[in-house]
């Protein structure tokens, strides 16, 4: 049997913890190992716990959830967080995605669509809805840019298919190629772009537009 899915919530109302903590509890091969109040005991709990996925909302007492996020990433950096929150300010996203963030939601998503942020992020390490799109960092991206010259066919390719959310697995059969081949192509494009997640690889593919066509 598949290790189960470890997430930790962390969210200042105690309502919302609750009823994520039940939410998630219903879902198949996941465990609420934990939650926090503030971003502090997020921080304190995430090394105590070592969960795969924290469930951060950003506007916390204290530390708020961007500075926890930057936190935990130094200290674990295999630790996946999503943003869970009711802001759509892209500014907030940006900053979310430089703290290390590997993906952003809003509150008002249904169950399928958290649910849906969760596997994605196991699978490929980024989820992020393309409504909220950003620029990754403060880098300028467009299909004018520069940097899309040194890209290879087969690099473009997978870019942009990474724009449509597709997993590495649904990538590589769809190139018939393998998955680490992706895996390989992914890594060359972000040294390429100067990236250095895969969240950021995707946000930078949205905000060009840099779309598959089949």
């Amino acid at each position: 049997m598949a290790k189960p899915i470890r997430l930790l919530v962390a969210d200042d109302h105690a309502i919302v913890r609750d009823g994520l903590g039940r939410l998630l509890a219903s879902q198949p091969g996941v465990e609420v190992c934990g939650e926090a109040a503030d971003g502090a005991q997020a921080v304190a709990r995430c090394l105590d716990l070592d969960p795969d996925i924290v469930l951060m909302d950003i506007g916390m007492p204290g530390m708020d959830g961007i500075e926890a996020t930057a936190r935990i990433k130094e200290a674990r950096p295999e630790t996946r967080i999503l943003i869970l929150t009711a802001h759509e300010d892209r500014n907030l996203v940006r900053l979310a995605m430089k703290a290390g963030a590997s993906g952003y939601l809003l509150k008002n998503a249904d169950r399928g669509r958290l649910a849906q942020a969760i596997e994605t992020l196991m699978q490929d390490g980024a989820f992020l809805e393309p409504d909220l799109c950003i620029e990754a960092g403060d880098v300028p991206c467009g299909k004018d840019d520069n940097r899309f010259a040194a890209l290879t066919k087969r690099e473009r390719e997978i870019l942009a298919m990474a724009a449509e959310g597709m997993r590495n697995r649904e990538i590589a059969d769809r190139l018939c190629i393998s998955v680490k081949t992706v895996e390989k192509h992914r890594a060359n494009l972000m040294k390429k772009l100067g990236l250095h997640s895969v969240a950021e690889l995707v946000s930078f593919a949205l905000k060009a537009d840099f779309l598959y066509k089949a």
